[in-house]
């Protein structure tokens, strides 16, 4: 291990100091000895991706005590607010009939979840929400399903042979139904057009007090929306279930019409209480498609340029997801992800060469995939303070403290990069999740997401964000950057040493 001294003497310059080396210092004996490495070997990660205050040191032994005493792996990352909606897409026409659509996209998804329901480990997927009890979750039988319609909403069972009429009347201006008294609804189908910068938060028009789905179906213009709570599931599945629902119902629309009356004009859906807006761009892409660490090289040099310190020695940081587990193992892909956090390294304003910063992702990447990197010892360490797990949920999201501030913008980062390799041929899909920043006033420059979908024969990449890519054209041409600097030879980007490779 190596840049053990505090940040104020450590070396202001590139190079092995500012590594963290696959060995820690010599144990001092006993408990305290361990404390102690753990303590170094947590600043040292640190230190090694951004500029920490000395009062860091107390906030590395801290969390060295406390993986120490960690309990059961227990999913800390999200308490189902609508900073952890998610949605992924894929080309879809409006459909003729809007009664057969929503219902035959409802039954989809009832068949897709059930296939895959139990493949997904940490995952369940016949479940809704019990946010009343702290983002519990509840066994679903998956035959109830909303509907919703303007600013109404419809609740039944799927089966129900009066289900296409009653929709069909409500869409036509019939009076509200009554209140539903059965069980919570497992999938809310949007009938209308959906704001695609709120799309995530289709789920949630379902929702009362009590909770509500986790799962939502809806359409953007041309395109099928499937939002989700990362509560639930995260990108991969979400992937899965997307993939298996335009499959299901690319069948579904060559079928006949059902019974249902065709409607040609639907009322207008309203917002979705809470619903925070996110810009986004997307496109198909050629196969192969860009990897994730050139393109994490050139987005931290964008980030560094967006930042605005020309003398900042880090970029600032970015979150990569990474598969938990051996490349061997055949559950690796679906189980949760932990997040590898880095940053590019600067020079007086010049990023360090590709080779460096490539080097040193890889061994984070294989650190955080062993349950051995940062962000895992942290969650770990969480897990292991002894408060209620919701206060934990609440100091890792969108609603934590103040004083957390500094460490989520350095373990959070500005920024995630995202790929997802799919086993099948699948439609091209977009994906759009929360930024771990958001633009505030208090912080303008937001952050983004950039997500890669990939399934061996063709791909798609999104930009969504707030902030610095809070528009379509900002969104748009943050896309533009990254592929061209990434895919053209010679392009160096950001003043940067060495070009990155096309692919790795």
């Amino acid at each position: 291990m190596r840049n053990l001294r505090p940040p104020e003497l450590a070396p202001r310059r590139h190079g092995p100091t500012a590594d963290v080396a696959a060995a820690g210092p010599p144990s001092a004996p006993g408990a305290v000895g361990g404390w102690i490495r753990r303590t170094l070997e947590l600043q040292g990660e640190l230190a090694a991706i951004a500029e920490v205050a000395p009062w860091w040191w107390l906030l590395a032994g801290v969390a060295a005590a406390a993986e120490a005493r960690t309990t059961a792996d227990v999913y800390l990352a999200c308490d189902a607010a609508p900073d952890g909606d998610t949605f992924m897409g894929y080309p879809a026409a409006p459909p003729r009939d809007p009664v057969a659509d929503a219902i035959d996209r409802a039954r989809a998804a009832r068949a897709a979840l059930r296939e895959l329901d139990g493949t997904l480990p940490d995952q369940p997927l016949a479940v809704t929400i019990d946010h009343a009890r702290g983002a519990a979750i509840e066994p679903s039988a998956l035959d109830v399903a909303a509907f919703a319609v303007g600013h109404r909403c419809l609740t039944a069972r799927l089966d129900d042979p009066t289900l296409p009429a009653q929709l069909a009347a409500l869409i036509a201006g019939a009076p509200p139904p009554p209140p539903w008294r059965g069980p919570t609804p497992f999938v809310c189908v949007a009938v209308g057009d959906e704001p695609i910068e709120t799309a995530r938060h289709g789920h949630r028009r379902a929702w009362t007090e009590r909770g509500g789905p986790w799962l939502g179906l809806g359409r953007a213009g041309d395109v099928a929306v499937v939002s989700t709570c990362h509560l639930i599931v995260d990108g991969y599945g979400h992937a899965l279930i997307t993939a298996r629902i335009a499959e299901l119902t690319a069948g579904a629309r060559a079928a006949p019409a059902t019974a249902a009356p065709s409607i040609a004009a639907t009322p207008p859906l309203t917002a979705v209480a809470g619903a925070v807006p996110l810009a986004m761009a997307w496109r198909p892409l050629p196969w192969p498609t860009p990897r994730v660490i050139p393109l994490a090289y050139h987005l931290g040099c964008v980030l560094h340029r967006q930042a605005g310190r020309r003398d900042a020695r880090f970029s600032p940081t970015i979150q990569i997801p990474v598969a938990r587990g051996d490349k061997d193992d055949p559950l690796r892909l679906r189980r949760r992800v932990v997040s590898a956090t880095t940053s590019v390294r600067f020079d007086r304003g010049v990023a360090e060469p590709y080779p460096a910063f490539a080097a040193r992702l890889r061994a984070v990447i294989a650190r955080e995939a062993a349950a051995r990197g940062l962000v895992s010892r942290l969650l770990a360490a969480a897990r292991g303070i002894p408060v209620p797990l919701a206060w934990k949920r609440q100091g890792i999201g969108a609603t934590r403290p103040d004083w957390l501030e500094r460490l989520a913008e350095v373990i959070g980062g500005r920024a995630l990069l995202s790929r997802i390799a799919l086993p099948s041929p699948t439609p091209p899909l977009c994906a759009v999740s929360s930024p771990a920043r958001l633009a505030s006033e208090r912080d303008p420059d937001g952050g983004c997401v950039i997500t890669i979908i990939d399934d061996g024969r063709h791909g798609a990449i999104t930009a969504c964000g707030s902030g610095f890519a809070g528009t379509r054209a900002a969104a748009t041409a943050l896309l533009d950057e990254l592929l061209t600097t990434v895919t053209v030879e010679g392009a160096a980007g950001c003043g940067a040493r060495a070009a990155a490779p096309a692919v790795e």
